[in-house]
């Protein structure tokens, strides 16, 4: 290596460095103000810093009724649907028990599912907990935009022990 070439790249080197530390994003957020936090509900405004947050219900539902957690393997029922303007969308569904673990999934498409229907979470009772289950669900779904994603509120049903 020439001394030419390596007082180029030392050079280049630097510069970059100064230009990644003196660099400032394109876009911040301000800082929340923890007063407005605490005094803004009094005062009637939103708990977002004013700005418009969608309710994650919006695009969507999940729901079961409370059963019965049986010996062996079973499915149990859940409904979901889908709320947007568009054919072109892919659902995620999670079943998580009273530990936090995920003990179930399912996925579902527009290609072959329909916006509105029953499926099920197979799973047993030797690795899962009786108590209080929580669906979540992630909806991803695609237009001229481009790909959006929104989680929907989670809905929650209880399994009891025999």
């Amino acid at each position: 290596m020439t001394p030419v070439t390596r007082s180029g790249m030392v050079l280049g080197c630097a510069a970059l460095a100064a230009g990644v530390l003196t660099a400032v994003p394109a876009s911040a957020d301000p800082p929340p103000d923890p007063v407005s936090g605490l005094v803004g509900p009094l005062l009637g405004q939103k708990g977002d810093g004013g700005r418009h947050q969608r309710d994650r219900s919006e695009r969507g539902y999940t729901s079961a009724e409370d059963g019965v957690l049986r010996a062996g393997c079973h499915n149990h029922r859940y409904r979901y649907a889908v709320e947007v303007r568009t054919d072109d969308w892919t659902l995620e569904t999670f079943l998580d028990d009273r530990t936090g673990d995920t003990v179930s999934s399912g996925t579902f498409s527009s290609d072959s599912d329909p916006r509105r229907t029953h499926s099920t979470f197979r799973f047993c009772r030797y690795s899962t907990y009786a108590g209080r289950f929580k669906i979540r669900a992630k909806l991803t779904w695609y237009n001229d935009a481009g790909d959006h994603t929104a989680w929907f509120q989670p809905s929650y049903f209880r399994l009891r022990r025999p």
